[in-house]
Formats: structure tokens, C-alpha cells, sequence
């Protein structure tokens, strides 16, 4: 498996959006982040990172966006294949050690293997 994002494991449409929002197998939160997946149908999973609306400025946003990125490409292998997860990020001052904690706990709570019935 390649360690990069690429450009097929990246939600992009808003289409997509919108069905892994309206209807969601998986949901999950913690402090600072909340997690929602949908089964996709493909051999490979998307991955997607949104923010708040009000989430400092352009420099913070862009990255907490790229610390959950490289968060996700270190440890897609680990996660299951088939799914489209979005996460939302809410603003606050964590580092990124602390939003590495935030995304394991999001995958411990989604406990992907029930949604799998």
C-alpha cells in the first residue's frame, strides 16, 4: 500500500459529502473533533478533513488540515478498507501530539467491525 494520499483515497465531491453527512454508518467525538464514515462500496478507503466555520485564520486552518493528513497517511494501513471518513475539526490550541490522540480515539470509538453487519 502506498504511504502517500493519493488522489483516489481523497473525498472530494460535494455529492460525496453530502451522502457520508445525510446518512452516516459511523459516528464518533472526542474534545476538539468529531468523526463520521459511511460504507463506500470501493476496495479503498477516502478520507476527507473539514473544519468549523470558525476556525481561526487561514494559517491555522490549513494546518490542522495538514497535521490530520499526514495523521491519516501514517496510519491508513492500520484502518479498514471501505469506508469514506470525514473528520471535523473544531478550533483550540492542541499540537500535534494532541490531535494524534484525538484521531486514535475517534477510530477506537467508531468500532468499524460492528458497523460491518
Amino acid at each position: 500500500m502506498r504511504r502517500s494520499l493519493t488522489r483516489s483515497e481523497r473525498l472530494r465531491s460535494k455529492a460525496d459529502f453530502a451522502r457520508v453527512f445525510d446518512k452516516p454508518d459511523i459516528r464518533s467525538a472526542c474534545r476538539g473533533a468529531k468523526l463520521v464514515a459511511k460504507r463506500n462500496g470501493l476496495e479503498t478507503g477516502r478520507f476527507a478533513v473539514t473544519l468549523v466555520r470558525k476556525f481561526g485564520n487561514a494559517v491555522q486552518r490549513n494546518y490542522a488540515r495538514r497535521v490530520f493528513k499526514e495523521i491519516y497517511r501514517n496510519t491508513k494501513q492500520d484502518l479498514p478498507t471501505g469506508y469514506d471518513i470525514i473528520v471535523v475539526l473544531y478550533s483550540g490550541d492542541f499540537d500535534y501530539r494532541e490531535r494524534e490522540q484525538q484521531f486514535t480515539k475517534l477510530i477506537r470509538r467508531a468500532d468499524f467491525a460492528e458497523a460491518k453487519n
